[in-house]
């Protein structure tokens, strides 16, 4: 399984649920589990559906971060591995306007992303 925590995305995402998607509203986010196969998929809709200055992330079970963010300037796609990017990590800071002292903490702030991954060993 891969897994998501969607910001800056509609109501339009559970129209994944038909597709293998399994989601769940949390405030104005969406937790989001779904299989390997639909990586794609996911990559897609996030591509069409993000809002500008947003960027979502997916952990996979091949431990590996996959970051998509939608810029003024166009989308932008990161392979992260053991959680080191400068790139990405500077990117997130601007975009919400705080510092992380690594990609890691940032998502271990994340209660969903924390019990994933301490499961799946990334």
């Amino acid at each position: 399984m891969n897994y998501s925590y969607a910001m800056g995305i509609g109501k339009q995402i559970c129209d994944l649920k038909k597709q293998g998607f399994k989601i769940k509203k949390c405030g104005e986010d969406y937790k989001v589990k779904f299989p390997r196969d639909k990586a794609r998929v996911w990559e897609e809709f996030i591509t069409e559906n993000l809002d500008i200055d947003y960027w979502n992330e997916y952990l996979t079970e091949d431990n590996e971060l996959i970051f998509i963010f939608k810029l003024k300037d166009g989308m932008r796609r990161y392979e992260v591995k053991n959680f080191e990017s400068d790139e990405v990590l500077k990117l997130c800071e601007k975009l919400c306007n705080c510092k992380f002292p690594s990609i890691k903490d940032m998502l271990m702030s994340n209660k969903f992303y924390r019990k994933i991954i301490g499961r799946i060993n990334l």
